[in-house]
């Protein structure tokens, strides 16, 4: 990996791209990722309620 980022920095087709602003960009209509938590658990619960139900069907 620091190979790669050593050449990315190194590299004179990057070098000619004109970079317009200094600073970072903020998108005030974006959704915040604190949200991903809680869709991360949404779909382990739904995962353990396919298992269960399957379970349940074999049993």
């Amino acid at each position: 990996m620091d190979q790669l980022v050593a050449r990315l920095n190194t590299s004179p087709d990057l070098a000619s791209v004109e970079v317009s602003s200094t600073e970072g960009a903020v998108f005030p209509g974006a959704s915040p990722v604190l949200g991903t938590p809680g869709a991360f658990l949404g779909g382990v619960a739904i995962a353990s309620a396919t298992v269960a139900a399957f379970e349940a069907g074999r049993g």
